[in-house]
């Protein structure tokens, strides 16, 4: 895959915000910040978990396919900050953040609430 990615500088990822797309986070985007490349996807819950919008990639609003246009201009406008955003390490804190034990962890202080009670 490696090679496929470094035929691109830039990837669009544009979903429309429904129950699903607010609530499943995709790996497409993931796999595309592993491999060091810009990534521009809509505003919806899953993207939202794993880019902060012009640090680590660009968001724009869903279901807006002018706004998509305006957003994929600003990132390509913006090229000289794409050095800093494929170095910085907070994809890899967005990655971990997906981890079974952190996502575990999140419920503790919940189940000793239940147990107290």
């Amino acid at each position: 895959m490696r090679r496929y990615y470094d035929l691109v500088d830039l990837l669009v990822f544009p979903r429309i915000s429904t129950r699903l797309t607010e609530l499943v986070t995709p790996l497409k985007p993931l796999e595309a910040m592993a491999q060091e490349r810009i990534v521009v996807a809509s505003s919806v819950g899953g993207h939202r978990e794993l880019i902060r919008d012009r640090v680590t990639g660009y968001l724009f609003p869903p279901d807006d396919p002018q706004r998509l246009a305006v957003g994929v201009l600003a990132a390509l406008a913006d090229r000289d900050s794409w050095p800093r955003m494929r170095a910085r390490g907070d994809r890899v804190s967005s990655i971990s953040e997906r981890s079974w034990a952190h996502s575990v962890a999140r419920y503790g202080e919940v189940y000793q609430r239940i147990l107290r009670h």
